[in-house]
């Protein structure tokens, strides 16, 4: 039993990232560039130190 469903996994996630390649050549092929994992801005923790954002905050106060 457990040969069987390590081979089954096994196809199941090349069957998947096949399906990502082929989605990745064909949205490249279309725009020349990858759209979908276009790096985006990153959500900051408020409760991170951030110099520049105190520096804003501080500006607003006066």
């Amino acid at each position: 039993m457990g040969k069987k469903s390590k081979r089954n996994k096994k196809r199941q996630f090349s069957s998947v990232k096949a399906l990502l390649k082929a989605d990745r050549e064909k949205e490249i092929e279309q725009y020349g560039k990858q759209v979908s994992m276009r790096p985006s801005k990153v959500h900051k923790s408020k409760k991170d130190y951030d110099r520049k954002r105190n520096k804003v905050d501080e500006i607003e106060m006066e």
